[in-house]
């Protein structure tokens, strides 16, 4: 039964579940508009509501109200930290290395906190309050979680979903140095040279001497080394990744290839003249085949493991008695070299490929001459120590 009113219709229905009632209207474009409800009264107020935006010239479809009343709801959902947090990871076309290390910081220390409060709720007392929650132990954990934060609120800043962005914490985005890295000695090096099987001599030579980083060494190709001037590019590097489905990934060895973080990391780096007869040797007998066979392949050729690396890695620095001292460790003793033989930080900054926006305007002056300079120098202090050990 459906009744006349001074605006729309009701009709009232029976079903299953009860009566309902039907409000419906027309407009004078010929378009009409219904919905259904539970209660007389809901649909009355409905016309009532939909009548009194036909007064006020505010009207608009109710279907269109809806969609856009939809697309609220999920900007509001949107609005809290936790969700807004996973958007921006997702959208920031991360390395799957540094997706990995944001989701454990959004888990472990972000989320927990922050997961469900709106992101205009987030104050500096909130962030005073949160840092307080923090294990004091993992200090540089908690510095990386608290720049990853102030990196999700500056997002939001920039796309208007909150006002600004509250005012920093001095000393929060660092932790102190507790470790200080002691460079190895020629001793050193050279007794864990002489302890790796002959295919991995050169990668620790590499990364002592030279100053390359593990991921960069172990995507060395024979194409990015010039055996005749020990000139290597540096273009690409390797991430651990768990899925080879990644793209970029490797297929057998489930790595990610990339290019380094910063266009600093891209770079030309000098081997030491006493090293170049190792360097060529290494080039004849262990280097995959082809322009892109990998420099230090693994047992089929592939990217060798950091498994495989270590197991040998480990018994040769216990023999030079020196168990602390990781492959990143040889690479800081590379570059400390480099400081001893008068390299000024701008070359530093060039041979150990860092990005800073304090070294980017002094990079100009780190030329590949000044590099080959420096590696002389390294090697000609390497050649009197090894002479003057031989005469001993």
């Amino acid at each position: 039964m459906t009744r006349r009113r001074g605006f729309g219709e009701l009709e009232r229905r029976t079903g299953a579940t009860g009566p309902s009632y039907r409000a419906r209207y027309a407009m004078p474009d010929g378009s009409r508009h219904s919905r259904n409800f539970r209660t007389k009264m809901d649909a009355e107020q409905w016309l009532a509501s939909e009548r009194s935006l036909i007064d006020r010239d505010e009207w608009t479809p109710p279907k269109h109200r809806r969609v856009a009343e939809a697309r609220r709801e999920r900007e509001q959902a949107m609005s809290t930290v936790g969700s807004y947090a996973q958007r921006y990871i997702a959208e920031r076309g991360l390395r799957p290395a540094t997706m990995r290390g944001y989701r454990a910081l959004l888990d472990s220390r972000i989320l927990p906190y922050f997961g469900a409060m709106p992101l205009r709720d987030v104050t500096l007392s909130e962030i005073k309050s949160w840092r307080r929650t923090l294990d004091p132990r993992t200090e540089s954990s908690n510095a990386a979680a608290y720049r990853l934060l102030r990196s999700i609120l500056q997002a939001a800043q920039e796309e208007e979903m909150i006002d600004r962005v509250p005012p920093k914490i001095r000393g929060a985005s660092s932790a102190p140095v507790r470790q200080v890295v002691i460079p190895a000695t020629f001793d050193e090096i050279t007794t864990i040279v002489n302890e790796m099987p002959d295919q991995l001599k050169l990668f620790i030579v590499l990364a002592a001497f030279v100053g390359l980083r593990e991921g960069e060494l172990m995507e060395l190709r024979r194409s990015d080394v010039d055996g005749l001037t020990g000139r290597i590019s540096v273009t690409r590097k390797i991430d651990k990744d768990t899925d080879p489905s990644v793209r970029g990934a490797c297929p057998n060895c489930g790595r990610f290839i990339s290019t380094p973080k910063t266009k600093s990391g891209i770079r030309v780096v000098h081997v030491p003249p006493p090293f170049m007869p190792m360097l060529q040797q290494h080039l004849l007998e262990h280097t995959a085949p082809g322009s892109k066979g990998l420099l230090f392949p693994g047992d089929r050729t592939d990217h060798m493991s950091a498994r495989f690396l270590m197991d040998r890695y480990r018994p040769a620095r216990e023999k030079a008695g020196r168990p602390d001292l990781t492959i990143h460790h040889l690479r800081h003793t590379a570059l400390t070299m480099a400081g001893q033989h008068g390299a000024t930080a701008a070359e530093l900054q060039a041979r150990a490929g860092h990005a800073s926006q304090a070294a980017m305007a002094i990079y100009q002056h780190a030329t590949l001459d000044r590099d080959r300079l420096l590696a002389e120098k390294i090697g000609e202090t390497y050649a009197a120590w090894q002479t003057s050990r031989d005469a001993d």
